[in-house]
């Protein structure tokens, strides 16, 4: 006979809950997953459905992401998307393709290639090799009302600077109208008294009467001289410089 202990366990009827808990995955997680999938889709040139057309070539692109990041873009997309299905309807023609949205003005690919970078947040940061794209980043991101882009490509406008550029970076900020810009450049070159007398004697200052105006000025105020003190009363001393000069047959001169 089999004994008691050498019985078998016999399995319970009733199931047990068991628990066991996994970390959700954040918000930031996920975040970061649309986005890399995003930019995935991007390099790799898969579902655009839009070219980006300027300097004489078209860039491949996602409405959604230029959209999502400009509100400028997506009224512009929606437009041509709309016109595009009432052309269809009307003509009954078959697919026209992706649509293609021109960037006015803009003649730099590397302008809009950094534009497309900043899209898709490609790793690296902002990096231009030129004034000229530096330029059309500046015009593209001022239409498109893209804040951060702007930031990015104004900061260019200090870096590497020289009495060489100094002037063609002037007035792109006064055509950008980045005003404290303009400011802190014009002061610094006003600071070095050097680098204004070459600068001055530029050919391409000659060409810009209204900057070179409006240095003069900013000049003349930093270096004009500090007013003259008013006069101390004293017992028997005239109450002005003016009066103390009338007296001496003479104006008097402010001691440096």
């Amino acid at each position: 006979t089999v004994t008691a202990l050498q019985r078998l366990p016999q399995l319970g009827t009733e199931p047990v809950d068991l628990s066991v808990e996994l970390p959700a995955p954040s918000d930031a997680d996920r975040r970061s997953a649309l986005t890399e999938g995003i930019r995935s889709l991007y390099q790799k040139c898969q579902f655009y459905d839009v070219f980006l057309v300027g300097g004489g070539n078209r860039f491949p692109a996602h409405m959604a992401a230029l959209g999502a990041l400009s509100h400028v873009f997506r009224e512009q997309l929606v437009e041509m998307r709309a016109k595009r299905e009432a052309e269809s309807l009307e003509e009954s023609s078959a697919d026209q393709g992706h649509l293609e949205l021109h960037l006015d003005g803009v003649s730099s690919t590397e302008a809009i290639r950094a534009l497309l970078d900043f899209v898709y947040g490609l790793a690296g940061g902002y990096a231009v090799s030129s004034d000229e794209a530096n330029v059309d980043v500046l015009r593209m991101a001022k239409h498109y009302q893209i804040q951060a882009l702007q930031e990015l490509a104004a900061r260019r406008l200090v870096q590497d600077l020289s009495t060489a550029n100094v002037v063609q970076r002037l007035k792109t900020c006064r055509d950008f109208a980045l005003e404290g810009l303009f400011e802190q450049i014009s002061d610094e070159l006003i600071g070095s008294g050097e680098a204004l007398r070459e600068v001055a004697s530029h050919q391409e200052v000659e060409q810009e009467p209204e900057l070179l105006q409006i240095l003069l000025v900013r000049a003349a105020r930093c270096l004009r001289p500090p007013t003259e003190p008013a006069a101390v009363e004293k017992r028997g001393a005239p109450a002005t410089w003016e009066a103390a000069g009338a007296r001496d047959g003479k104006r008097a001169k402010v001691e440096r």
